[in-house]
């Protein structure tokens, strides 16, 4: 994206739970030298616990942007591959459906060339399921297709 001229993109991946990376976003924003039009966003699984969702919601307030995947983030990955809209019962069905469009994926070796001829199809159907992203609450739902469309957006043509 650098080279594209996109966006600058600071990527941390701390080692805490759900509610302690956004207070670590939430400091960063308040702290470090950020222009009146940037954004923070913390890329969370909800784990399909409605208390750690609202609380998450709650935590993030309107200064932090939340891309929120139900139940986890591989079903965004998912979704580059498969219109899938049936409830999942856990992270590990979403692991093994997507280890069945994706032969050979593993979550600690998810390779972005696996994925990125499908980045528009997983948008358009994140959005069919939750137009607004606002909703993560729905199982199977990603939000992630916010944080594409923002990054998208603030490429510099």
């Amino acid at each position: 994206m650098r080279v594209r001229g996109g966006p600058v993109l600071d990527v941390v991946t701390p080692r805490c739970r759900h509610l302690q990376v956004i207070d670590e976003a939430r400091r960063r924003w308040n702290t470090d030298d950020y222009d009146e039009d940037d954004e923070v966003w913390c890329v969370l699984d909800t784990e399909l616990d409605r208390k750690l969702t609202l609380a998450m919601l709650e935590k993030a307030g309107e200064d932090i942007q939340l891309a929120l995947s139900t139940p986890c983030f591989d079903y965004w990955l998912l979704l580059h591959h498969k219109d899938h809209r049936a409830p999942f019962q856990s992270a590990k069905e979403v692991e093994k459906a997507l280890k069945c469009v994706v032969p050979g994926w593993s979550k600690g070796g998810t390779r972005f060339a696996d994925f990125k001829d499908g980045v528009a199809d997983a948008c358009r159907r994140a959005k069919a399921i939750d137009s607004v992203g606002k909703d993560p609450l729905v199982n199977p739902s990603t939000s992630v297709w916010r944080l594409v469309e923002a990054i998208r957006g603030s490429r510099r043509d």
